[in-house]
């Protein structure tokens, strides 16, 4: 497996961990919270403040797009229950069709 970039935004310091690393990562500098941000993504220099910046941004503007995206899935998935459960109900009695209902109901609750 690779390793995973770790960044401070605000000493703009790296460190490289497994990717199977699962705790909390912190800062040696400043005792803050160190972000993952993968393999792939170019580092600038710990000088480059500027580009620190974009880089931050950037991923805050990636993490509000998926935000976003989950939520509105999220939304579309509740509305989709919704009328299958709705035209279900309408259906004349039916074991089979009882159960389904409750199952979809249970499922309505989680999302």
């Amino acid at each position: 497996m690779s390793n995973r970039n770790w960044v401070c935004f605000s000493c703009r310091i790296t460190n490289r961990k497994s990717s199977r690393f699962a705790g909390e990562a912190i800062c040696s500098e400043c005792g803050g919270e160190l972000k993952n941000i993968g393999y792939k993504i170019p580092v600038p220099p710990k000088s480059k403040t500027k580009e620190w910046k974009k880089l931050q941004e950037k991923l805050a503007s990636q993490a509000r797009v998926f935000e976003r995206e989950k939520f509105s899935l999220r939304v579309r998935t509740r509305h989709d229950l919704e009328q299958e459960l709705e035209k279900l109900k309408i259906l004349p009695f039916n074991d089979g069709r009882q159960s389904l209902i409750k199952q979809l109901e249970k499922r309505l609750k989680h999302v």
